[in-house]
């Protein structure tokens, strides 16, 4: 696990809320090296239909510090469904009634058709957090990963962030989410170093009902290394005006990592290493009790230290 001062942050700051978000952190350290993430620690790769695990170049490996991360590159690309995800959050969360649409069948060789819900939301709120930095510490010709909160091993994204990792600058990130039928794009960050590990963070709350005109009225915010860089919404307006065989709001639990696309298969072996991935209900801005502030502030202090993976 790279132990930096903002995962750890985090780390502290969601076992200190865990009565209200249950924060589940992957950081790869018990996971088996030099194997795919598929069926460890919650993660998936590979649907219920039959597609095949074996097409992205993904894997669980040391990266070069003696410590132990999870990459994945575009070297192979897919759909949806069969991607790698995540981990998935304590509650499928959605507004209320929100169905976690993963059209699994019952024989799980073809999608139930109109699509059920296989749970329904819990929480208003769903967080994801992940550290990550190039495998190269440089730019490699068509790099670029998209991650989308989703139902696990399902084609229901609600919201995107790509990863950009082909620019002779540093890492480009963009953001998308809709207004209506139509997707509006929003430049997060540009030129972000390729040998330092970032964090970013994505806060979501479902808010009941669409906005007029039918603009999606949830709430996104986005914070790169610690600091709020967008806020936006997700993508409810564009499934009201296209809603699939699917009535009502969809739900989310886990992170859609996802290749697509013209597949680059001189990434192969490298791409983009990731770590301390965080999955949970947690709010944005949630504040823990004055006296779990102490504790907080108290470790976060401790962390001054040369941090191991850093660098």
């Amino acid at each position: 696990m790279k132990l930096t001062l903002l995962s750890l942050a985090i780390m502290v700051g969601m076992a200190l809320m865990s009565t209200i978000a249950e924060a589940g952190i992957v950081t790869f350290d018990s996971f088996t090296p030099n194997t795919s993430v598929n069926g460890q620690g919650g993660w998936t790769v590979g649907d219920s239909f039959g597609n095949s695990a074996g097409v992205f170049d993904q894997a669980v490996v040391d990266d070069g510090t003696g410590n132990q991360v999870w990459r994945m590159s575009n070297a192979g690309t897919g759909s949806f469904s069969n991607q790698p995800f995540s981990h998935r959050s304590a509650s499928a969360a959605g507004e209320t009634g929100a169905g976690l649409y993963n059209d699994y069948g019952t024989d799980h060789t073809s999608p139930n058709n109109p699509p059920l819900s296989s749970a329904t939301a819990g929480s208003k709120y769903f967080h994801a957090a992940w550290d990550f930095k190039s495998a190269t510490d440089g730019a490699q010709s068509g790099l670029f990963l998209s991650l989308s909160p989703a139902a696990s091993q399902s084609t229901h994204r609600l919201s995107y962030i790509g990863i950009d990792g082909s620019a002779a600058g540093g890492f480009a990130l963009n953001f998308f989410d809709t207004l209506g039928g139509g997707f509006n794009q929003t430049t997060l960050a540009t030129g972000l170093s390729y040998s330092d590990w970032h964090t970013v963070e994505m806060y979501i709350e479902f808010v009941d009902g669409i906005g007029i005109g039918g603009v999606g009225n949830d709430i996104v915010n986005i914070l790169i290394d610690g600091t709020l860089v967008h806020s936006g919404t997700t993508w409810e307006s564009y499934y009201e005006a296209f809603p699939g065989g699917i009535v009502g709001p969809r739900a989310v639990d886990s992170l859609m990592f996802r290749a697509a696309g013209t597949a680059v298969p001189g990434n192969s072996g490298n791409g983009i290493y990731f770590d301390n991935v965080s999955i949970s209900n947690a709010q944005f801005n949630a504040v823990p009790e004055p006296s779990s502030m102490l504790i907080f502030a108290a470790v976060a202090g401790c962390c001054t230290v040369p941090r191991r993976r850093r660098g």
